[in-house]
């Protein structure tokens, strides 16, 4: 009976995050079942996409310590994600203007302490990185994990499954696990060229 109460108090809480969110940022399409953390960190410009199933969550605390800087995550103009994104904010997370964002992506600016002196790594303060920022017109494939500290540039292009772990410059393509530069774009050839040419 608990569970029954909670997830309905869960369900009213999340709505009710949903209206004001949707009412803050007039001129994002938001797809079925968005949730919410602390969304008053969060700010989309206009025309932007949510679809389905994405989750938007901030923590200005954690095990009871206040961080010293509020968390942000800001959406530029014409940002587009299909479905199920997740970002996961302690710091800054910042998406640029006509950035594509495919199914499944996560971004994630922080990463529980490593410590294994205490019983459980959830113990650990997080460790805040300087935040993630996605440069103009980037496209980013299915799948991907973008971990703290990374800068994309300029229209970047991340493929399917890619996990980013270090900056990826402006107009390059990159895939791999860790991430790695294929392809940068050769604007006296007006065409993708393999990295290193």
């Amino acid at each position: 009976m608990l569970y029954i109460y909670r997830n309905f108090r869960d369900k009213i809480s999340q709505h009710s995050l949903r209206k004001k969110f949707i009412s803050d940022n007039p001129g994002t399409f938001v797809g079925h079942n968005l949730s919410l953390r602390l969304p008053q960190y969060i700010s989309c410009d206009e025309s932007v996409v949510l679809g389905d199933d994405c989750k938007l969550y901030c923590w200005d605390s954690y095990n009871g310590k206040r961080f010293a800087e509020k968390p942000e995550i800001r959406i530029g103009k014409r940002v587009h994600a299909t479905r199920a994104l997740t970002l996961q904010c302690a710091r800054k997370i910042i998406i640029e203007d006509d950035v594509l964002l495919a199914s499944n992506i996560s971004l994630i600016d922080y990463n529980h302490g490593m410590s294994p002196l205490t019983d459980s790594y959830l113990e650990n303060p997080l460790s805040l990185s300087d935040g993630i920022l996605i440069g103009q017109g980037s496209w980013i494939g299915n799948n991907v994990l973008i971990v703290g500290g990374v800068t994309l540039g300029k229209k970047c292009i991340i493929g399917a499954g890619s996990v980013v772990t270090k900056d990826i410059p402006p107009y390059s393509v990159a895939v791999g696990n860790p991430a790695h530069v294929i392809k940068r774009y050769d604007f006296e050839q007006n065409k993708w060229v393999a990295a290193g040419n």
